[in-house]
Formats: structure tokens, sequence, C-alpha cells
């Protein structure tokens, strides 16, 4: 269908710019990309939430920290902390817009 082919070139687009970056690896389903940003962490945010921060800030981008969408574990730890969770739902043009901005801002 159309919804799936657009999908399939959003996915193709962050393949080149994201490979061998952030952890970026093509998730077999859905729209979301999750990006490891554990680099960005900080003694007072988690690498999610500073990333989510940086994007905001410098990029005027809306992303999600990771930790926000997990639970912590049996040892208090949450596994998704240092994660960044993007939306791929925009049209193609957009896609690689933000993309681009994301790339130059946390790499």
């Amino acid at each position: 269908t159309a919804s799936r082919d657009l999908y399939r070139a959003k996915f193709d687009l962050a393949d080149r710019m994201l490979e061998g970056r952030l952890g970026y690896e093509r998730p077999g389903g859905g729209f979301f990309l999750w990006l490891d940003v554990s680099h960005l962490a900080s003694d007072t945010l988690s690498g999610g939430e500073a990333a989510a921060v940086k994007l905001w800030h410098e990029q005027g981008l809306r992303t999600v920290p990771g930790g926000y969408l997990a639970r912590r574990d049996l040892t208090g730890a949450n596994p998704a902390a240092n994660f960044l969770r993007v939306a791929l739902v925009q049209d193609l043009p957009t896609c690689e817009e933000v993309l681009t901005r994301l790339v130059a801002a946390l790499t």
C-alpha cells in the first residue's frame, strides 16, 4: 500500500543518514527510531533526556526520552534511559530535514 511504501522510503532514508551512528538499527516494524544517546548522559540527566533537551533548544525538534516510555527494572535501572525515541510521522522531505538536524546536533 501507499502507506507501507512511504514508511519504507523513510526507513531507507534513515538507513543512509544514520548508518553507523547512534546505535541505529532499522526496526522490523512500526514508525519509531530508537537511538543510543548514552554519550550525552550527565550527573543530572539521562542520555535520552539530555538529547531531547539539546534537540529542542538547538534545533527546535521534539522527541521523547526513551526512559519516559519504560519502567525501572528490579535493580532500579531504566533500560531505555539512554535512548531517544524519534517518530518518523511527517512527510519524506520533513523527515530528511529532521534527520539532518538530528545528526548535526547529536554526532
